[in-house]
């Protein structure tokens, strides 16, 4: 597996708060954005179980990373190598201990393969 996913949160405020999720990719490897071409490979995809105690503020953020002429897919393409953040912004509903269960799919390629990923994520409030 060339990712590996840690997750934090911060408060932001009393109601507030940022999950961040961190990938730490494998040399020689990249992820993918969040956002990519049609016909592109696998982006990443952030999957947060829906629940009463708490809403998603907005979309999940990424970091700039970068963007090249992939030769594998002939197209311009955002991906992150070494480690990526990403963040979702929430908002609290009421003062319950709950968790927040999420599911990650994505791709990583090297110069000569691709592999589709697949990861659980998890938040405790």
């Amino acid at each position: 597996e060339p990712v590996k996913w840690t997750t934090e949160t911060k408060k932001i405020s009393d109601t507030e708060y940022e999950l961040i999720i961190n990938a730490s990719i494998e040399e020689n490897y990249h992820l993918y954005s969040q956002k990519v071409p049609e016909d592109g490979p696998l982006p990443t995809i952030f999957i947060f179980e829906k629940n009463d105690n708490y809403e998603l503020i907005r979309s999940t953020s990424e970091e700039k990373g970068h963007t090249v002429f992939d030769p594998i897919f002939k197209m311009n393409i955002k991906y992150f190598d070494i480690k990526a953040t990403f963040k979702q912004r929430i908002k609290l509903k009421n003062n319950n201990s709950f968790k927040i269960i999420g599911e990650i799919d994505f791709m990583t390629c090297n110069d000569s393969n691709c592999v589709p990923g697949y990861g659980d994520i998890e938040f405790n409030f």
